[in-house]
């Protein structure tokens, strides 16, 4: 019997975030080739993660997130040697880390172990994601290419996060797309849930609830719909109450749940009519995908990055403001645009034959970011350092 190689997968947590949903399917993967190991910084793993796999918190036992900016700061300066000392010990040959922080470190590690070979991976669109002000937005464009560029590769999910990153960060090291994977639902919906208007028509957004995530927009465009058109919100987040506030503004109680975070979500929204993401950013939407392979027709936002990836094959498009456009593989619409979101749902509901045919197109669709492909494209990678 061969010695595996010895790979670590490096993220704060694992949360019911897109980063960690991401990374939770993936030990399940990447065991069938590796000797695996998990390094969180907090004691959080809210999903499922292989069993064939070793965790390691650089934290406590039972220590979470703190909410003091102070002690989150000391954390990670506790953190930089904690993860390197794990990384020497446990004789790591390769890690790959996830997100801003978790990358800075792991190029902070490859200065003081230079044979360490290191993957790193960004999950959102730079230029937007870090740029809440001016302060952070120097900030990020000093720190990312200042320790992504001391690792030997960087992947990202979203062709334009590449971009992105070489244009306005500097990046210049060897980058490639991988994207997010999904697990194909078995149970797809069957077209004759399509074959009569509903009584009630059914609509369901899956995140968390942020300003990015925008979705007071769906909440705007519900209100301008009839009383048959129910919307269910999936996610937490610290918006929460400024959205129950809005939708009681728009007379929308009774109209709207607020479902909180939920671990098989799948079978929660398996028989919503359509699914609608209202991002303002996005890395590479895994909910959008996630409907698609539910086979649950879609409306998401142009946004960078990921929805013109996965519905139209990247293919550049025009959206008049008001309208929407008819896709590949589900309905785009320009971002926070009102009557083009509630036009959108509108035409899926008058159309059950459009329902039936984007809910086959999108179902296919999502055959290609199977698990086991994806797996395989970062076992590629990985074996190619």
């Amino acid at each position: 019997m061969t010695n595996k190689t010895k790979i670590a997968l490096f993220i704060p947590a694992i949360g019911f975030g897109g980063a960690e949903k991401v990374v939770s399917l993936l030990t399940f993967e990447l065991t069938k080739y590796y000797d695996v190991t998990l390094i969180l910084l907090y004691d959080i793993i809210k999903l499922p993660i292989s069993k064939d796999i070793k965790v390691i918190l650089l934290s406590k036992e039972g220590e979470e997130f703190k909410t003091s900016k102070a002690q989150h700061f000391s954390d990670y300066i506790k953190f930089i040697f904690k993860y390197q000392k794990v990384l020497k010990t446990e004789k790591i040959d390769v890690v790959i880390s996830f997100m801003l922080r978790q990358n800075a470190m792991t190029g902070i590690a490859k200065m003081f172990n230079p044979t360490l070979k290191s993957i790193i991976s960004e999950r959102c669109f730079p230029s937007k994601r870090y740029n809440n002000s001016k302060l952070i937005s120097i900030i990020s464009k000093t720190m990312i290419p200042f320790f992504y560029n001391r690792n030997d590769r960087l992947f990202s999910n979203s062709i334009h996060i590449n971009q992105d990153l070489r244009t306005h960060f500097n990046v210049k090291i060897d980058a490639s797309v991988i994207y997010n994977p999904t697990v194909l639902n078995n149970k797809k919906l069957n077209s004759d849930n399509y074959s009569h208007p509903p009584d009630i028509f059914k609509i369901v957004t899956v995140g968390r609830l942020t300003a990015v995530k925008n979705q007071k927009h769906i909440l705007n465009s519900l209100s301008k719909l009839p009383e048959h058109f129910r919307l269910d919100i999936y996610g937490d987040g610290d918006i929460l109450e400024e959205l129950e506030q809005l939708s009681i503004n728009l007379n929308l109680k009774d109209r709207v749940n607020f479902k909180g975070n939920v671990l098989d979500v799948h079978s929660k929204i398996f028989d919503s009519h359509c699914f609608v993401l209202s991002s303002l950013t996005e890395g590479f939407p895994n909910a959008l995908l996630e409907a698609l392979s539910l086979g649950i027709p879609v409306i998401a936002t142009n946004c960078m990055s990921g929805p013109l990836e996965l519905l139209n094959e990247n293919e550049p498009i025009e959206i008049e403001n008001g309208s929407f456009f008819k896709a590949k593989y589900g309905i785009l619409i320009n971002i926070d645009d009102v009557e083009g979101l509630t036009k959108a749902i509108t035409y899926l509901q008058e159309n059950q034959e459009q329902r039936i045919t984007y809910s086959e197109l999108g179902y296919n669709r999502a055959k290609d970011y199977g698990v086991d492909k994806i797996g395989l494209k970062l076992k590629s990678l990985i074996d190619s350092i």
